[in-house]
């Protein structure tokens, strides 16, 4: 059998680096095995079965000096044609036999990335039969990379359908007289929010930061208008509140006052978005109970009676019980203020809305598997869709997409908790894939595509 001259010198050079010759050592390290392994299966021996004791002998009766020197063309030298190598597949008698003058051995596997690596160094504990006389199997050992990168990348395929095969919301609203509809893509939470709001309810928004709930307040403010029929319809807001004057409005040194949009949308009719309410001072939050039940209410400016078309919302990131884990500096809010927000909606992340606002849809998906990873691992870190949108935008304009994971997405975290995310996510490559061919989960033309994409990229690495 014709062994790989060239493979066998490489490799005994690199035996040679790590340990003297001849070894006396009785217990290999872990690199000294590994690489004593990849000569005894240059060597034409089953390595996976062989002890320290005898890859050591096998390397010190190991003749480097015996290896035929191709000539010019290539050709082994005639003159060293019949020198046998000590230890080597040549001595064995009645091996290689089938193969004719042409046949071409086996090439030894030699991973290109550190997951093929990792992926061969497992096979070959576990699968003996890939281990060969001439080698490794090639062919064997690179269709299980390929099984194990199309498992990953379709349970990332999955995952990914579930939440966005839906179409984003569109809202068409039918009254008495004529069916609205209403300009934009909205969250799934929408329609009912806005059928509250119209009915005359007060809405509180409770979800993670960034997933949009001021964005659809004024979506919400804009139907309303046309739902209500006012023109001039108002559109006020605030955020956390800690003195009661910041909504109700003040006197200034001159006697004068100086009217809050609260007042204003109060009064003319309109809507209010109160942000962040549980960060505010519940003492003060009290003051606005009676603003928010009576149809009068005493201002600084004086009595003011409410406009039928006031509507309020209230935004949140807990449930008005105080601080959690993710949001330490919330208050718990009055037991008084919750009670006049009915109904309480749990507003999460609508990933369909975030994949048709976003200027980068692949790269959406990158940010979606990550927060599910980070998710499901309970990590106390937030990935909002203003991940998706200031990340995507870094992407077109061409930063490269390992600066982006590390500074829009996961940025605060240590590189050990990074690095935990991206495999629970399935790994960096399996996301950067994700990121390249942005695989449409409603086609199945375009999934098998593009995995065969990543079959023709592994084979040519």
């Amino acid at each position: 059998m014709t062994i790989s001259n060239e493979r066998l010198v490489s490799v005994a050079e690199s035996a040679k680096q790590l340990l003297d010759f001849p070894c006396s050592k009785e217990q290999l390290e872990e690199i000294e095995r590994k690489t004593l392994k990849q000569l005894a299966v240059a060597l034409g021996q089953r390595a996976s079965r062989m002890t320290d004791a005898e890859l050591i002998d096998l390397y010190n009766s190991f003749d480097a000096s015996k290896i035929p020197t191709p000539d010019a063309k290539g050709n082994p030298d005639p003159e060293e044609k019949g020198n046998t190598l000590k230890g080597t597949a040549q001595g064995h008698e009645g091996e290689g036999e089938g193969e004719g003058e042409g046949s071409q051995p086996k090439p030894s596997f030699e991973p290109q990335t550190p997951v093929e690596e990792q992926l061969a160094d497992l096979i070959r504990r576990v699968h003996e039969t890939i281990e060969h006389e001439s080698g490794t199997d090639v062919e064997k050992v690179q269709s299980m990379i390929k099984q194990q990168s199309d498992s990953n990348m379709q349970s990332v395929a999955d995952m990914i359908a579930k939440q966005v095969l839906r179409e984003p919301v569109k809202i068409e609203v039918k009254t008495s007289t004529e069916t609205i509809k209403v300009d934009g893509i909205h969250h799934e939470k929408s329609p009912d929010v806005l059928k509250a709001l119209y009915r005359g309810d007060r809405v509180m928004l409770v979800g993670g930061a960034g997933s949009g709930k001021t964005f659809m307040a004024q979506q919400m403010h804009k139907a309303l208008a046309k739902m209500l029929d006012q023109a001039d319809y108002a559109f006020g807001m605030s955020g956390a509140m800690h003195q009661a004057y910041e909504v109700r409005g003040y006197m200034d040194a001159n006697g004068n006052y100086v009217e809050s949009s609260f007042v204003k949308c109060f009064r003319d009719g309109g809507l209010f978005l109160f942000d962040e309410i549980d960060g505010s001072n519940p003492q003060a939050l009290v003051a606005l109970n009676a603003s928010l039940e009576n149809e009068f209410s005493d201002f600084p400016c004086g009595v003011v009676k409410r406009h039928p078309n006031f509507r309020m919302i209230a935004c949140a990131n807990t449930y008005g019980r105080g601080a959690d884990r993710e949001y330490v500096g919330r208050n718990q809010l009055d037991g008084a203020t919750l009670d006049r927000f009915k109904p309480i909606v749990d507003f999460d992340y609508d990933l369909s809305l975030e994949q048709a606002v976003t200027p980068n849809a692949k790269f959406t998906k990158v940010v979606q598997t990550l927060r599910k990873a980070k998710d499901d691992m309970r990590i106390r870190h937030i990935i909002s869709m203003r991940a998706s949108v200031a990340g995507g935008k870094a992407i077109n304009d061409g930063v490269s997409f390992d600066e982006v994971i590390e500074n829009y997405v996961l940025s605060g975290l240590d590189d050990d908790t990074r690095k935990r995310i991206i495999n629970e996510a399935g790994g960096v490559n399996v996301l950067k894939r994700l990121n390249k061919t942005g695989i449409t989960m409603t086609d199945e033309d375009a999934l098998a595509k593009a995995k065969e994409e990543i079959r023709n990229e592994e084979g040519g690495a």
